[in-house]
């Protein structure tokens, strides 16, 4: 059986003020990131699916043209090559689920 403590999992900074830590099973992966306030998670685009769920806290969301406030127990379907990035407006915690698995993700975090 594949098991992880995800919220304690050998995080990684991803950016000033965010750090990440993940889990990965054959097709799907989720990952844990933690904001500092004001940290931002730069705008980019993959062609992953994802989901977006924001745990605690309160961030801005870009997801294409559109920008929208989450807070917790929200959350936004994010298409695959859609350009996408969030800035934490408090501290905030939030689960980003993929799929297919990042292997970009996994080789950062040595999962």
């Amino acid at each position: 059986m594949n098991t992880a403590q995800l919220f304690a999992h050998h995080p990684v900074t991803l950016a000033p003020g965010v750090t990440l830590s993940g889990f990965a099973g054959e097709q799907l992966m989720v990952t844990h990131l933690l904001f500092e306030e004001a940290a931002v998670g730069a705008i980019h685009a993959h062609p992953h699916e994802q989901i977006t769920v924001v745990l605690a806290g309160e961030v801005e969301f870009t997801l294409g043209e559109e920008r929208m406030v989450l807070t917790a127990g929200q959350a936004v379907a994010v298409p695959g090559n859609v350009r996408h990035g969030v800035v934490a407006r408090t501290a905030a915690a939030v689960l980003d689920i993929f799929t297919p698995i990042r292997a970009d993700l996994v080789e950062k975090l040595g999962i």
